[in-house]
């Protein structure tokens, strides 16, 4: 769904709008004012169709670079460990682990 669906429609009838007000003062025929009208909206409708379009795309990828640091960020979390060779993993200074070590005396 779009996130911008609604500008559109907005951009293109404040552009009608404004050029309707402006024609009326200008005082300009039927014929000529309706093209004029006709003409404005539509050019209008589309750009802001092409904006929307952009700042959808834009808000997209954006959310999926924030995703992907996110999930970088809880990869980095958590260690990856070879389970098939778990005996052969050493402890501090070149030695194997024994439990006597953890023990509180």
């Amino acid at each position: 769904m779009s996130r911008y669906r609604v500008v559109p429609a907005i951009v293109t009838l404040l552009a009608g709008f404004i050029t309707s007000v402006l024609l009326i003062l200008n005082k300009y025929s039927l014929e000529v004012f309706v093209w004029i009208v006709l003409l404005v909206m539509v050019c209008f409708f589309v750009a802001s169709w092409l904006v929307v379009y952009a700042l959808n795309r834009l808000a997209d990828k954006m959310e999926e670079e924030q995703k992907e640091e996110e999930n970088i960020d809880q990869d980095e979390d958590i260690p990856d460990i070879d389970l098939d060779n778990i005996d052969s993993i050493e402890g501090v200074d070149g030695k194997d682990f024994d439990y006597s070590d953890f023990r509180d005396e």
